[in-house]
C-alpha cells in the first residue's frame, strides 16, 4: 500500500491538509520534528480552551468553541491500563508509552491520549507548552490539587514564565501552601477572571494589606485578608470564608463603600467563626449599621437575584430580612445577615453578611 507523501507538499496545500486532521492527529503530527511543529503552528486554528489540572492524575483538556460537545483530554496517568493496545510517543526525545481511547457521558464525548505521569509533572508541562504553542493561544484556566508546597511553588514558577496572566486559577483544599508560595502566586501572575484559595491557618499571624485586583475571589480561610486590602480591591465578586474581620470593620466597609471606595464590587460575603460569648448577637445589627442611614428593603422585581460569580457559574441571593443603603448617585447596597449555630462545636456560632451592590437603572 503506498503511502501519501505529505511532508512534500508545498506549503499552503500542506497546511490546507494539516487542518483537517483530529486532534491527536495533529499533536502527533506536530511532535515527529521542529519543522511539523512550525508547520502545525502556522494553521490558523480556531483556538481551543485549554484547562490544566495539576493532581496525581493530570490533565489537560481542550474544547474548542465550534464543538462544545466534545472534550480532548491529554491524560497523564500514574498507573496505565494494561488492557489497551500501548503505542509509543517521543516528546522532547523520550520514549512514551501511551494509548488513545474514548469515552461517552450523556450528551458530551472525550477522547483521552493517555500519558505516564511522573513525580514532577515534566512530560505534562513540556506538552502544555507544546500545546499552547502550536494552536497559538495560552492556557486559560489552571488547577493544582493535592500538592506539597515545594511542588505548588514549583508549578506556580513554572507557569509565571511560560505567560504572565491566566483567566482561572483555582487551588483547593488539599494544597499545603506557605506565605511565600501565595505572595509569589500574588505578585507574578495575572487572574483576569477568577480566583480561588485555600491557605490553612498554619499562619495565623499573616495579614494582607495590598489590594487584590481580581475580578472574582472566594477564599476559603481569609483570615489573611484584612480590611485595607477590602478597600482598595479592584474585585466585582468577594467571597471571604473563616474571616477574621471583626463587625466594626464591616460597619467601616459599608460606611467607605457609601464614600465611593470598591466601585466595580457587585457582591461581597463575609463568612466569620466567633465564640458566643464574643459577640452580643442581639448587638450586632447595631454595631453594622453605625452612622448609617438605612431603611428597610421592600422587594418590587428590580432588583436581580442571580449574581455571575465567573464564567457561568452563578449564585442565587436571598431576599430575605435584608436592608438597603443608597449611594449619591443611586447605586444601592442590599445586605443582611444570620447567625448559625456550629454543629461540630457548640461553643462557637457562624456570622454570615451579604451585601448585594445594584442599580434599579441598570
Amino acid at each position: 500500500m503506498s503511502r501519501f507523501p505529505l511532508l512534500r507538499l508545498p506549503t499552503l496545500p500542506l497546511l490546507n491538509c494539516i487542518q483537517y486532521l483530529k486532534v491527536f492527529e495533529i499533536i502527533d503530527f506536530s511532535l515527529l520534528s521542529k519543522r511539523t511543529k512550525a508547520l502545525v503552528s502556522l494553521v490558523n486554528w480556531n483556538p481551543p480552551d485549554i484547562h490544566a489540572n495539576f493532581y496525581e492524575n493530570s490533565k489537560l483538556c481542550l474544547k474548542f468553541p465550534n464543538d462544545p460537545g466534545l472534550q480532548w483530554i491529554l491524560d497523564f496517568r500514574v498507573e496505565l491500563d494494561d488492557e489497551l493496545d500501548h503505542n509509543t510517543r517521543v516528546i522532547d526525545g523520550n520514549l512514551f508509552p501511551s494509548y488513545i481511547n474514548s469515552a461517552l457521558h450523556g450528551l458530551k464525548v472525550f477522547h483521552y491520549l493517555t500519558f505516564p505521569n511522573d513525580e514532577h509533572f515534566e512530560t505534562m508541562r513540556k506538552m502544555a507548552e507544546h500545546v499552547s504553542m502550536i494552536f497559538r493561544t495560552p492556557i486559560a484556566s489552571f488547577e493544582i490539587n493535592q500538592q506539597s508546597d515545594p511542588s505548588t511553588m514549583s508549578i506556580v514558577k513554572w507557569f509565571s514564565t511560560l505567560q504572565p496572566s491566566v483567566v482561572d486559577l483555582h487551588i483547593d483544599y488539599e494544597v499545603t501552601t506557605s506565605v511565600p508560595t501565595l505572595l509569589f502566586i500574588l505578585d507574578n501572575i495575572i487572574m483576569t477572571d477568577h480566583f480561588c484559595f485555600n491557605l490553612e491557618e498554619s499562619t495565623p499571624d499573616f495579614e494582607y494589606h495590598k489590594a487584590i485586583n481580581i475580578p472574582a475571589v472566594i477564599l476559603s480561610h481569609s483570615h489573611w485578608i484584612t480590611l485595607k486590602s477590602i478597600l482598595n480591591s479592584s474585585s466585582r465578586v468577594l467571597i471571604l470564608c473563616e474571616s477574621n474581620l471583626t463587625l466594626h470593620d464591616i460597619n467601616s466597609f459599608l460606611n467607605h463603600w457609601l464614600n465611593g471606595s470598591n466601585p466595580k464590587l457587585e457582591y461581597i460575603s463575609i463568612r466569620r467563626s466567633i465564640k458566643r460569648m464574643e459577640e452580643n448577637v442581639e448587638e450586632t445589627f447595631r454595631i453594622i449599621t453605625k452612622d448609617l442611614e438605612i431603611r428597610e428593603h421592600e422587594e418590587d422585581g428590580k432588583r436581580p437575584m442571580q449574581i455571575v460569580l465567573h464564567r457561568k457559574a452563578t449564585y442565587q441571593l436571598s431576599n430575605s430580612l435584608c436592608y438597603d443603603i443608597v449611594r449619591d448617585d443611586g447605586t444601592i447596597g442590599t445586605f443582611h445577615q444570620i447567625y448559625f449555630a456550629r454543629s461540630d462545636d457548640p461553643d462557637f456560632l457562624m456570622h454570615y453578611f451579604y451585601f448585594h451592590v445594584w442599580n434599579k437603572l441598570m
